[in-house]
């Protein structure tokens, strides 16, 4: 069974709604009402997500798929990557961050149109027109010094949410759209992923659709969904560095002793 362009579009243009909805409307409401806004941004931001491979599964089944770890990973691509691939990763990887970079002053221009401007809340990195310092002392308004918890649960979530997200885009729906547009599957898939799921990043509409287009490209080349999972996430542990430097910073002295004045 091949899934209809119809219900593709559905499917991508539903979980940005979602996520857009969760991120302009939820958040400022959640913190209104006093949930901590790393809490209500991630959770707005992730919950959709993390629905996918559930639905992907569904689907899969419902096209006759038997839930068997060897159908699954056959159906789904989750097979090993072949040597001859890594170049390319590798080269994917590299020209992801090389583009993100090279976008940043698009995205700085946009963010300061009303139309395409990001939520007053959002901090810097995500927000183009704020600065993060560094090291950063905070995210989401949590002080990040010493505060391992904050990364060792951060992590895991994060790299979970791309995967959920490669296992229903690039493993469950690029076979089915490659049986659809053939050669150009990847860049279907691609602009779906940038312009309906990313809509919430409206300010990046332009300059995420190299490092998106990028992705679904691996994935159909080197048909691995472990492949794409890899171009996704690999920029995208940047930002757990930083996360890191942060919390390896030692308090400062001034505000120690302030701190120990006050015991």
């Amino acid at each position: 069974m091949v899934i209809t362009a119809g219900l593709q579009l559905a499917i991508f243009g539903f979980t940005g709604l979602l996520i857009y909805l969760g991120i302009f409307y939820g958040v400022p409401r959640l913190a209104k009402a006093g949930t901590p806004l790393l809490y209500a941004f991630f959770g707005c931001l992730w919950l959709p997500v993390l629905l996918l491979p559930p639905l992907a599964l569904y689907l899969f089944y419902l096209e006759g798929g038997v839930l068997t770890v060897t159908a699954v990973a056959a159906r789904f691509r989750l097979t090993p990557i072949p040597t001859s691939s890594w170049p390319w990763i590798i080269v994917a990887v590299i020209a992801t961050a090389v583009f993100d970079q090279l976008f940043e002053p698009v995205g700085k221009f946009f963010a300061r149109m009303k139309a395409f401007a990001p939520p007053d809340y959002l901090p810097a990195p995500f927000n183009p027109l704020k600065n993060m310092p560094m090291p950063p002392c905070e995210f989401f308004g949590v002080a990040l010094c010493g505060n391992w918890k904050l990364l060792l649960t951060f992590a895991p979530l994060h790299l979970l949410a791309m995967l959920s997200e490669e296992l229903m885009w690039r493993g469950y729906l690029l076979p089915q759209q490659e049986a659809l547009f053939g050669q150009w599957a990847w860049v279907v898939n691609g602009l779906l992923w940038a312009w309906l799921v990313h809509a919430v990043l409206k300010w990046h509409l332009i300059g995420m659709v190299p490092g998106m287009l990028l992705t679904p490209l691996i994935a159909q080349i080197t048909q691995s969904t472990w492949a794409a999972l890899i171009v996704h996430a690999a920029p995208n542990t940047l930002l757990w560095l930083l996360l890191l430097w942060g919390i390896l910073q030692k308090p400062d002295r001034e505000d120690t002793a302030g701190d120990q004045a006050l015991e």
